[in-house]
This record gives structure tokens, sequence and C-alpha cells, in this order.
């Protein structure tokens, strides 16, 4: 019972479908009709111009005997000129815009057709016995076109009286007009029974096919949105981010010249220095935000310029690290740097090395208690420069491992107020790491530290000009440790 009442439900839903799209739905089956009857048209055009040869050839002579045949030549010779009149008005309709519905041609065409094959149904009972080609006109005509139930109902219901009354009037013996009748019977019922499922799979496919267009044209619209809305905040943080890091240099200069005007004059007051060293590291975290937000724009845009050039990565990690280890030095915190090769001459942009790696180390000092220890090692592995930054923190949870290198993603919210962050060092860590033609992944134990691994692809470029060695690098990292390092408070 659930079962029908859900066919009937599915019935009622397509019919309301029917009804909002009717005129285009009417459309798209008459032009389909039309196309098929086209094709239909063609094969009755060739088949009936071969009979009327064999008509010629074979059964001329036996039209003196039996006037049959003589009706068969002239059904052939009507049915090619009547189709060949259907492609000329169809073509006619098609080039001058005939008023007149295309509903009527392939109706048209398929009358053709079925009296064709009633009057060969009939000639042939009455030569051989045999009523095949009606029967199986209507089966082919409700399995190639899609006819209404309305339409299909009429036009078979009608064939099969006028049929009917051929066959009544051509046969005498009751046995053979009852078994005739039967089979006309059952198969109408059953092309009308076919012609409908065939609609009604016609109507679904369109049905659904509206369907899936207008999802799509929704999802284009949203996406289209979301592209718009995607700019816009882009640009939003663009503009901000600009717009104050023009205030906080003024802030940060004006900081600056106080400091410089109390050390000449040999002025000194705890209190002030107190609240200096504040703004300044206030100043270095803001502009730590504000590269943050600029680089994230950068990125989502696409408009991050990479500068490949060869440097010696050994050298460049271990000034990095010896700076924060002078750093931190009062925190605590040993800082070992430790590596299986020398040197090694590979293809990075510097400035984003620095970044990554300052930020690795500065959060392995925010979440490393005072007493343990952070290991930076180097090694190489199938052609890939591996580093590492280990510590003895507090771990990463297992179910946060997969979203740490996420936006915004911060593993533990309850931490102190002595160790700040924005959620984003990492996410940028890893687009860095990425724009390389590296990778980045994290091992991590809970309440025993974690492992940050970068890998470098082993490469460097083919030119002289641009190799920077150990004894040409002479970089002060301090003001990029202070800035990495200023949301870590004493």
């Amino acid at each position: 019972m659930r079962s029908i009442l859900n066919k009937y439900s599915e019935i009622r839903n397509i019919k309301s479908n029917i009804k909002k799209y009717k005129y285009e739905f009417e459309n798209h089956r008459i032009y389909t009709n039309i196309s098929r009857c086209e094709k239909v048209g063609t094969i009755l055009l060739i088949l009936n111009t071969i009979l009327l040869i064999m008509d010629l050839i074979v059964y001329k002579p036996m039209r003196a005997k039996t006037s049959s045949y003589i009706f068969l030549f002239y059904s052939h010779i009507t049915v090619i000129i009547l189709i060949l009149l259907w492609f000329i008005l169809l073509k006619m309709h098609k080039k001058y815009k005939k008023t007149l519905s295309l509903r009527v041609y392939y109706i048209l065409l398929i009358n053709i057709s079925l009296y064709w094959c009633m009057f060969m149904a009939l000639n042939n009972l009455s030569i051989g016995g045999q009523i095949s080609a009606y029967l199986i006109c209507i089966l082919c005509i409700s399995a190639l076109l899609y006819i209404s139930p309305l339409e299909a109902f009429v036009t078979y219901f009608i064939s099969m009286l006028i049929f009917s009354l051929g066959i009544f009037h051509i046969v005498h013996d009751i046995r053979s007009l009852f078994s005739n009748m039967v089979n006309v019977v059952i198969v109408a019922l059953f092309a009308y029974i076919a012609s409908n499922i065939n609609f009604k799979h016609f109507s679904q496919d369109f049905i659904n096919n509206k369907n899936n267009l207008e999802s799509k044209k929704k999802l284009e619209e949203t996406n289209r949105k979301l592209k718009e809305y995607e700019k816009l905040r882009t640009d939003f943080f663009a503009n901000i981010s600009h717009e104050l890091r023009t205030p906080l240099n003024v802030i940060y200069c004006a900081e600056q010249i106080m400091e410089e005007n109390v050390e000449k004059s040999n002025f000194y007051d705890n209190t002030l220095n107190k609240y200096l060293d504040m703004i300044k590291q206030n100043s270095y975290r803001l502009i730590r935000i504000i590269e943050n937000l600029i680089d994230i724009t950068k990125i989502d845009a696409l408009n991050f310029d990479v500068n490949f050039e060869n440097y010696d990565i050994i050298r460049i990690i271990e000034d990095i690290t010896m700076s924060v280890a002078d750093f931190i030095k009062d925190r605590g915190i040993a800082i070992i740097f430790d590596t299986e090769i020398e040197e090694k001459i590979i293809a990075c942009d510097l400035n984003l090395i620095e970044r990554i790696i300052l930020n690795l180390l500065s959060n392995s000092v925010k979440f490393t208690e005072k007493g343990g220890s952070i290991f930076v090692k180097i090694h190489l592995e199938d052609n890939k420069v591996c580093i590492s930054v280990k510590d003895t923190g507090i771990g990463i949870p297992d179910c946060m491992q997969e979203l740490i290198f996420d936006r915004f993603i911060q593993v533990d919210k309850s931490i102190s107020k002595s160790c700040e962050g924005s959620g984003i060092g990492l996410a940028i860590a890893k687009s860095l790491v990425e724009m390389q033609g590296g990778s980045i992944s994290v091992k991590s134990v809970l309440g025993k530290g974690s492992e940050f691994t970068i890998s470098l692809l082993d490469i460097s470029i083919n030119d002289d000009t641009k190799n920077k060695c150990a004894n040409q690098l002479e970089r002060n990292y301090m003001k990029k440790v202070r800035i990495e390092f200023s949301d870590i408070y004493e």
C-alpha cells in the first residue's frame, strides 16, 4: 500500500512540474518527435521504394491471379508520394515559420505510417492470413515517439476500431476472427501502456534536466557572489592593513626617538623604560599582525612573489637559531642546533625561509616550559633537505594534528596570556613552504612535545651570480626575532 502511495505521489510531482514547464516541455517533446519522425519517414521512403521495385520485378506476374498485389503496388506509390509531400511541407514550415503547429506534422506521419501498415496487414490477411504489419507498427510507434496518454489512447483506439472493422469484413471464420481480434486488442493495450511508460520517463528526464539546470544556475550565482564577497574581504584586509601600517610606523618612530632622547640625556627611570618597552613590544606585535594579514591577502589573491636564489641553507638556519638562542637566554630554555652536513646550497627564498623558521621557533618557545629544550636538526633524505624543529613542550592532541595548519586554529585556547597568538602563523608557514615546492608535517605526543619537519627540494639555480654563500651573508636577525616573538611576554 505504501509503495502505491509513493508511486501516486511521484506521478503527482511529475504532473505538477510538467505544469510549471508546460510550454517548454511541449516544445521539447514536439521537436524531439519531429526529429525522430524525419528518420522514420526516411526509413519508410527507402523501404517503400525497395518494395515498389520488388512489386515491379517479383510480384507483377501475380497481379492477374490475385488483385491484392495490385493494391500493394498502388499503396507503395501512395505512401512514397505522401511522405515526399510531408517532407516538403515540413521544410516549408521550417523555412517560412508557418503558424501551423509542428504537432500536426508528427501526428500526420504517425497516421500515414499507421494506416499504411493497417492496409498492408489487411491486404496480407486476404493473401496469407497475417496481420503482423499493423502490430509491428503500433509497437514501433509506442517505442520511438513520445506520445501523451490522450494522444496514445485516441491514436490506438481509432486505429484498432478501423482495423477491427476491416478484419470483420475479410475474415469469416469465427476461430480465426477471434484469434486475430485477441492479438489486436492485446498488442494495442500493450502499446498504450508502453507509450505511457515512455512518456513518463521522458517527462521525468525533462524535469530532472530542468532541475539540474536551475541548480547549476543557482550554484553559479552563489559562486559568483562568494567570489565577490571574497574579493571584498581581500580588498578590505589589504586596505585596512596598509591603513594601520602608517599610524603604527608613526608610533614606532616616536618610541625610538623617545628612547634615543632618554639615552642622550642620561635620564634613567624604571617606569619610563618599562612603558617604552611595552610600546616597542606591542608595536612589533602589531607589525607582525599586519604583515600576516597582508600575506594572507596576497596568498588568497595568488599574488605572492617568490624570489629564488642560491643560498647555503645550513648557514641560514644556524644563524636564525643562534639569534633566537641569544634572545631567549633568560627564559631557561635550551636551543640545540645539529646538522649532518656543513654546507648545502639550494634554491630558496631567503625572506620566506626566515619567516618559516622563526614562526616554528616562536611556537616552540611559546609552548615549552622553563627547563625545556628545543632541537633544530638538518639532514638529507631522498634528494630533499629536511629541517626539523623539535621541542619538549605541551604537545598537540591527535585530533588537532590534521587541523593545526588551518587558519585561526589554536591548540589550547586556555593558554596563559603570557603567550598569545592569532592562529594564522602555521597556516602562513605552510603556504610559504609549499610556494617553494616543499612540504611541512608534524609529529606530536601530548604532554611530551612536538616536531615540525620541513622538506625542501635539493635543487639550485644554474646561475653563479645568484649564489649567496656563507661568507657573503651578514644579516642581523634580531629585529625579525623581536617581531616574531612579540606575542611572548616576560
